[in-house]
C-alpha cells in the first residue's frame, strides 16, 4: 500500500477531538485567519500545528484535510524548509521573541503564497513574546491578509494578551490518557514494564513521554533529581543553599539555568503531589510507583496539609520561573520553605 493511501490520519497521540475540528475547518471553508493552542509543554501543540499546515497545504489528500506525506508541503513543512511556512523562535542569545522579529514576519506575511495555497506563520511559546512583540503581532491578527494563517502555541490563556486571545480560535489541548500512551511506546518497541513507567510520569505529555523513551539518560536524571529531593529534607538550610550553588552554576547561561530548575521542580511536583493524593486518599494512580519508599517517608513525617503546602511552593516556584524572576533566589526560597524531616 502506498504513503498516500495510509496517511488518512494526521497520526497525532490524542487530540482527536482537535484533529477533527480543524480538519473539519479545511473541508467547509471555514479556515479562521488565526489560531491558539494551548496546554503543557510536551503535550503535542507544536506538533498539531505542524499538521494543520500540512493538511493546508497537501497536494495529493486522499480527502480534504488529509495529509498525504509525500508532496513538497507535506515533507518540508515539519523541517520548516517549504518556503510558505515561517516558524519564529527567540534568537539564540535569548529566550524571548523580539519585535524585529516579528516585523520582519510580518514583511513575509505581506507577499503571496510563493508555492502553497497559504501562507502560514508558526509561532511557538508564545508566552515568551516581549510585550512589544506581542503589540506588534496585534496588528497583523487585525488586519489578516488574505490567504494568511497565524498559529500561535502558549501554556495558557492567562500569559497572553487578551486582545491576542480574542482574534484567536481557542483548541485547549488537553492530558493525553496514560493507556493510549503507553500503547504508542509499545508499539514503539518500549517494553512493558518501562512504558508503563514513563506513560505514567509523562502526565498525560505525549510529547514528554517520546522524549524520555528514545533517551535513556533523562531517566537516570530524573532518579538522580529525585535522590537530591530525598537528601534537601534531611539537610539544614546552609547545606540546601550549597546545593543551589552546586546546582545552578554561575558560568551557565540564564537560559540553561532556568531549564535546569523547571526540569527538577516538574520532577519534584510529581512525588509531592503522589504524596499529597495519598494523604488525602484521593483515589488514582501514583505517578512515580517507583518511587513509594520516598512516598511513604513523607505521609508519615508531614500531615497531608503540610504536603499540600510544599506543592503549593512548588507551584509558585514554578510561575515564578516561567516569568523570567530571578532563578537563583526563587530556588533558595524554595529550599526555606521545604521542610526538614529529622
Amino acid at each position: 500500500m502506498s504513503g498516500t493511501n495510509q496517511a488518512m490520519t494526521w497520526h497525532m497521540i490524542g487530540h482527536s477531538w482537535a484533529e477533527e475540528l480543524l480538519k473539519k475547518h479545511i473541508r467547509t471553508d471555514q479556515v479562521r485567519q488565526a489560531y491558539l493552542l494551548t496546554g503543557s509543554d510536551g503535550l503535542g501543540k507544536r506538533t498539531l500545528a505542524i499538521r494543520f499546515a500540512q493538511a493546508l497545504n497537501c497536494t495529493a489528500p486522499k480527502a480534504s484535510g488529509d495529509i498525504c506525506g509525500e508532496c513538497r508541503a507535506c515533507t518540508l513543512i515539519p523541517t520548516t524548509q517549504f518556503p510558505d511556512f515561517h516558524e519564529i523562535v527567540p534568537e539564540e542569545d535569548t529566550s524571548r521573541l523580539k519585535v524585529e522579529q516579528i516585523r520582519e514576519l510580518q514583511q513575509k506575511l505581506a507577499l503571496s503564497p510563493y508555492e502553497g495555497t497559504w501562507r502560514i506563520a508558526l509561532l511557538p511559546d508564545f508566552e515568551n513574546a516581549t510585550e512589544n512583540a506581542a503589540n506588534a503581532l496585534l496588528k497583523t491578527l487585525e488586519e489578516p491578509s488574505e490567504n494568511v494563517i497565524v498559529l500561535l502555541t502558549a501554556v495558557d490563556v492567562p500569559s497572553l494578551l487578551p486582545t491576542i486571545v480574542s482574534r484567536c480560535e481557542h483548541l485547549p489541548l488537553r492530558a493525553v490518557s496514560n493507556e493510549i500512551i503507553r500503547e504508542t511506546l509499545l508499539r514503539q518497541g518500549v517494553e512493558g514494564e518501562q512504558a508503563e513507567l514513563i506513560a505514567g510520569l509523562a502526565q498525560g505529555r505525549p510529547g514528554w513521554a517520546i522524549r524520555y523513551a528514545n533517551d535513556p539518560e533523562l531517566l537516570v536524571k530524573r532518579a538522580e533529581l529525585l535522590d537530591q529531593l530525598s537528601q534537601l529534607l534531611h539537610q539544614s538550610k546552609r547545606e540546601r543553599f550549597d546545593y543551589v550553588e552546586r546546582f545552578l552554576p554561575r558560568r551557565d547561561e540564564l537560559d540553561t539555568q532556568r531549564h535546569n530548575v523547571q526540569e527538577a521542580l516538574q520532577i519534584w511536583m510529581g512525588v509531592w503531589r503522589d504524596a499529597m493524593q495519598r494523604g488525602f486518599n484521593v483515589a488514582g494512580e501514583n505517578i512515580n510507583p517507583d518511587r513509594s519508599d520516598l512516598i511513604e517517608v513523607l505521609n508519615q513525617k508531614l500531615s497531608p496539609q503540610q504536603i499540600h503546602a510544599c506543592v503549593h511552593a512548588l507551584k509558585r516556584a514554578q510561575h515564578t520561573i516561567e516569568r523570567f524572576a530571578n532563578v537563583r533566589l526563587t530556588m533558595e526560597v524554595l529550599m526555606l520553605e521545604l521542610p526538614n524531616l529529622e
